[in-house]
């Protein structure tokens, strides 16, 4: 199937209920969030899991849930930062009919204040774990010549934000890693396909603290991780090469990517009279 250079700011093809049915999906990052939506979402539609995160109670509670869809899910205890954890994970999968790198964390602060291992970290998780697992999926796909990979990354990986520069880095690599690759699997039957989501109601915020993301980034507001979870879905289905939702984001992201310095300057002013209101 070929790949649309479009954005989608909101839901496309409805999908059948079993779209997915016999196929395995590889999901980094499930145990909460928008990875424990899309393991869900999967479920509902036929597919068997493979479910990866750090914190084993909360995986094998997604798993209990998305076994009551009648399908097949594992879970492996991983640490997508550690190649050995990455390949691990990929040798109990087995075949891998799709991947979604999903995991990621953020710890937002102003580059001047930004603590190394913080920085160190977030890139470690956000951009080498999709990397890395990457790296032992794509092998198998290439020779049987199907296979897609769905790099969910994020609105500040298409626009840098003020007190998120750290963040901002790891999406921006990850968006840059995707670009690269789908250009090089073109023609070989392997899609890549992104996922760039704005705000998420999720307890991503735990670590991340709200607050100190510029004020006028607050003016989207978040969405559901359930849609997000339709999202990825849909990439993984027509390998589009990449959504951008809400559609609030999906327009100032055109306007950034039409005109800069307009939309920095956009987000400056506008974040200034909220943040002294």
């Amino acid at each position: 199937m070929g790949q649309k250079h479009t954005d989608e700011s909101t839901q496309s093809s409805v999908l059948s209920p079993q779209s997915f049915s016999g196929k395995t999906v590889v999901i980094t990052g499930a145990s909460s969030g928008i990875g424990r939506a899309t393991a869900l979402e999967f479920a509902r539609r036929g597919a068997n899991l493979v479910i990866a995160a750090r914190r084993a109670e909360l995986l094998e509670e997604v798993a209990r849930l998305c076994r009551e869809s009648g399908v097949e899910c594992t879970t492996i205890v991983a640490d997508v930062s550690s190649r050995n954890d990455c390949q691990r994970l990929m040798d109990a999968a087995g075949r891998v009919d799709v991947l979604v790198n999903n995991a990621g964390f953020a710890i937002f602060e102003a580059i001047e204040n930004a603590k190394p291992d913080d920085l160190e970290a977030m890139m470690g998780t956000n951009y080498f774990g999709a990397v890395w697992c990457t790296q032992a999926a794509l092998p198998a796909m290439l020779a049987r010549r199907e296979g897609t990979i769905v790099n969910v990354a994020s609105i500040a990986g298409l626009m840098g934000y003020a007190r998120m520069g750290g963040y901002c880095a790891t999406k921006f690599a990850m968006i840059g890693f995707s670009e690269a690759l789908r250009d090089e699997v073109i023609g070989c039957g392997v899609r890549i396909a992104l996922v760039c989501p704005g705000t998420v109601e999720t307890n991503f915020f735990e670590k991340a603290e709200r607050g100190k993301m510029p004020g006028a980034s607050r003016l989207i507001l978040a969405i559901r991780p359930e849609r997000v979870a339709k999202a990825i879905c849909a990439s993984a289905e027509d390998g589009r090469y990449r959504r951008v939702l809400p559609i609030g984001a999906a327009l100032f992201m055109r306007l950034k990517e039409l005109s800069p310095r307009l939309a920095h300057l956009f987000m400056r002013r506008v974040s200034a009279l909220l943040e002294k209101a």
